[in-house]
């Protein structure tokens, strides 16, 4: 959250294991931290420059003592405004006494979709 708010990519690929694997919400799919990091300079250069992300863990559920998997609601907030709620689901490990990311994955949630679809099936 505080790489994404300076328009660090570096900073906000830092989360992320070496060998992560990133899955956007449009379906790109990144590996690796370095990866991750470039796949965000030219969206903190225009799309994403002066936003910040918010970050809601729903849901933390521990595999092992040392592997769990998170699921959290996300959002790009610009003033006021937040948009594009993300569903996430990520797996995060604990190396060396600190968690990271070893496997993220983003859908966007759409909720008029989600209503129609179980009004029509329900």
């Amino acid at each position: 959250v505080k790489g994404w708010a300076a328009g660090d990519p570096v900073a906000y690929a830092g989360v992320f294991t070496t060998d992560a694997d990133y899955v956007t919400f449009l379906g790109g799919h990144y590996v690796g931290r370095e990866a991750i990091a470039s796949s965000y300079v030219p969206l903190f250069k225009k799309l994403l420059k002066g936003t910040q992300l918010r970050v809601d863990i729903t849901q933390v559920r521990f595999l092992t003592a040392d592997v769990a998997l998170v699921h959290a609601h996300a959002s790009v907030v610009k003033g006021k405004r937040r948009r594009n709620t993300r569903v996430n689901a990520s797996v995060a490990v604990r190396t060396d006494g600190r968690w990271r990311l070893a496997a993220s994955q983003n859908t966007t949630h759409r909720r008029l979709a989600e209503k129609v679809l179980a009004g029509l099936f329900s």
